[in-house]
């Protein structure tokens, strides 16, 4: 059985855990949501990679085959620390993300929404830009679209609001890709995409994530077709607002989530 450990700063990640099940539907699931903690977006980086490990030492004990950094706040501040202490894969959704951006634009005018950390530590810029130094990138921070993710909000007139101002700035950009770089953005892709222009390609990094997982683990020689694979989640923060809003953003019911406060 190929169990894969996932964790973000709250709900976000789970649009991983969505497409990983997607592609890999006999692989046993264990996610952490740092709902308690998040936003990670503000803190330093030292925070970031403290929380990190402590996630990392919990999916440890759960035996698990393969991690996926299933936040890019945290795969920026930590995946380089935290990628080779550990007996399993550590993977990061930036890179998949990158990879994901250059196939898709046209016109190498790539936008980049994410969290404050992440637009400031110019993560997609440089490695869109290591590969294909004549793309241009313009990375804005969106922090409120977190923070209503997370209070449960992923429609209705605060989110309309909120993602309509803060598109106005990619006008008269030419974009042609829109990367969601933090992964609670495709919870609001549809809202996104109305306020884009047509021809813009949204990228979301978790589906090329889950693809180099599945690579990964059938390069390690294991095989995710497990029967009766088991979705386990836990939480830092409210158990029933994550079952909840967890059950909304994966299109299943969570029968049962655990508080877990580390640190």
């Amino acid at each position: 059985m190929v169990t894969i450990g996932l964790f973000d700063s709250g709900f976000g990640g789970l649009t991983v855990v969505r497409e990983v099940k997607r592609q890999l539907p006999g692989a046993s699931v264990e996610f952490y949501g740092d709902n308690g903690r998040a936003p990670y977006g503000l803190l330093s980086k030292e925070t970031i990679v403290g929380y990190a490990r402590q996630i990392l030492d919990f999916l440890a004990g759960k035996k698990v085959d393969i991690v996926i950094i299933a936040c890019n706040t945290a795969t920026v501040a930590s995946w380089e620390e935290v990628k080779d202490q550990y007996l399993f894969p550590v993977l990061g959704v930036i890179k998949p993300g990158v990879r994901a951006a250059l196939a898709a634009t046209r016109n190498k005018k790539i936008g980049v929404i994410a969290t404050k950390f992440t637009i400031e530590s110019e993560a997609y810029k440089s490695g869109i830009r290591t590969i294909d130094p004549k793309a241009e990138v313009i990375g804005l921070a969106c922090p409120k679209l977190v923070l209503l993710v997370e209070s449960g909000k992923t429609s209705g007139p605060d989110v309309e609001e909120a993602v309509s101002c803060y598109l106005k700035t990619f006008k008269g950009t030419e974009i042609d890709t829109l990367v969601l770089g933090c992964t609670h953005f495709p919870v609001l892709a549809d809202t996104i995409r109305r306020y884009l222009d047509p021809d813009v390609v949204i990228v979301d990094p978790a589906v090329e994530a889950a693809t180099e997982a599945k690579k990964l683990i059938a390069k390690k020689g294991l095989v995710a077709d497990c029967s009766h694979p088991v979705c386990n989640f836990y939480t830092s923060g409210d158990p029933e607002l994550f079952a909840k809003v967890g059950s909304m953003i994966l299109g299943w019911p969570i029968d049962k989530v655990e508080k877990v406060v580390l640190g």
